[in-house]
């Protein structure tokens, strides 16, 4: 099973304190904005994550890049060891600003401990009730190590006070759980509560807007083996019901299918909807206000949700030819198309951007995204999915680990790029 491994200084005195107690950050204070630049080719716009007041500076973004229902774009910054922050850009304006951060929003809450890190905010930004949601992963290691860790905290951003708080502040020990990390997340507006999958034990938690509470819901009765591989991307139907995927790589039949739970029934399988490989969902994106979903595990395996039913489908593989590649970008148009890209290994110019079609399941290759603007060259991690703004362009996030190049965000507007590749 694969295991993603690879000093902030002090913060600044920003803190405030709204009438509920807990502390915030008010991002309107911290920095000017950054407009960009284009990018080589037509269609392209480009940003760099900027270093906090604090001293982090962003090198690296796991799935962590979402859009909101009026178009901003959301995306997370960390440096996979001490610290992680939160940006928004305006998408009219095309404005990049930083938001809050994780150790900021937390010792403005008098919720930060000593020697204490957010190593991620590997959640996609997850819009919920008028706010931007994610959650800390401090250890990615599939251990017993996660123990000797304090437990997530959950942070909101509030876009109408323009705020970022740590919201466990005011749960039993400050954190979510007393161990435990989260990777992803899934918003339940009718019962206004949010869903989390936990690392490395695979258990669901769900937060209680209203209690500002965490329930641990446990995890699926099947799973044999203590430490799982945890999908990177979950969903709840009409019906409430939540979705998941796990690997495990002892006994691939145990989750080799979707897996759910019920907040009525509890924890179930769905057997008749099979993974390629045993492989976990990694990405996706809902369409038609959730009515259809399309996913795709990190070797291009593609699947069809529909909410009527509901039925699930296997659509076939993205085609790279690049072995030993990953798939962590993944973006659907309503006409059926996905345009995805490639992660590549440490220095590589291989990574690419291609146009999968849901329809015949055909891929087509891009171009190269060095080809896209050069300082995609030695970048070689490219995530993010589901992340469009109103005017049909995409967003993605790329980055090495080397700690002088800080994350690189993209918009690309498909049309405008395919001519200027001539490629229609």
């Amino acid at each position: 099973m694969r295991q993603r491994a690879l000093i902030c200084l002090s913060c600044v005195g920003l803190a405030i304190f709204s009438s509920d107690g807990f502390g915030q950050i008010p991002s309107s204070s911290i920095r000017e904005a950054e407009l960009g630049r284009p990018g080589k080719l037509d269609g392209v716009w480009q940003w760099t994550l900027p270093d906090t007041p604090n001293g982090l500076r962003p090198t690296q973004s796991w799935h962590a890049t979402g859009s909101s229902p009026d178009g901003d774009i959301y995306i997370a910054g960390m440096d996979h060891s001490t610290n992680a922050a939160l940006y928004r850009l305006d998408w009219r304006a095309g404005k990049l600003q930083f938001v809050g951060d994780a150790r900021s929003a937390s010792e403005a809450a008098k919720n930060w401990m000593p020697g204490e890190t957010a190593q991620k905010f590997h959640t996609r930004p997850l819009w919920h009730g008028g706010k931007i949601f994610v959650a800390t992963m401090d250890r990615s290691v599939l251990d017993e190590g996660y123990l000797s860790r304090r437990g997530f905290h959950w942070y909101a951003y509030d876009v109408a006070s323009n705020s970022f708080t740590d919201l466990s502040a005011s749960e039993p020990g400050g954190s979510a759980v007393a161990h435990g990390n989260v990777v992803t997340l899934a918003s339940d507006p009718v019962r206004n509560v949010i869903y989390g999958a936990g690392v490395p034990t695979g258990e669901i938690y769900r937060y209680d807007i209203a209690r500002g509470r965490t329930d641990n819901l446990g995890r699926p009765g099947s799973y044999d083996q203590p430490y799982v591989y945890t999908g990177r991307v979950m969903w709840v139907d009409s019906r409430g019901r939540l979705y998941f995927t796990a690997s495990n790589s002892k006994n691939p039949s145990v989750h080799g299918h979707v897996h759910y739970y019920d907040p009525e029934t509890g924890f179930g399988e769905r057997k008749d909807w099979p993974l390629q490989d045993g492989q976990a969902l990694e990405v996706g994106q809902c369409l038609a206000k959730g009515k259809q979903c399309v996913f795709s595990d990190d070797k291009g395996h593609v699947y069809r949700f529909d909410d009527d039913g509901p039925s699930w489908s296997y659509l076939g593989q993205i085609e790279t030819g690049q072995r030993g590649s990953y798939i962590w970008l993944f973006h659907v148009t309503a006409e059926g198309k996905v345009y995805t890209a490639t992660s590549t290994g440490p220095q590589s110019s291989a990574a690419a951007l291609y146009e999968f079609d849901l329809g015949n399941g055909k891929t087509v290759r891009l171009c190269a995204l060095a080809e896209i603007d050069p300082s995609l060259r030695d970048r070689h991690v490219h995530t993010g999915y589901a992340a469009w703004d109103p005017e049909g362009r995409f967003y993605f996030a790329s980055f090495n680990w080397r700690p002088d190049q800080p994350v690189v965000l993209s918009r690309v507007d498909p049309t405008r790029l395919k001519a200027a590749l001539n490629k229609h």
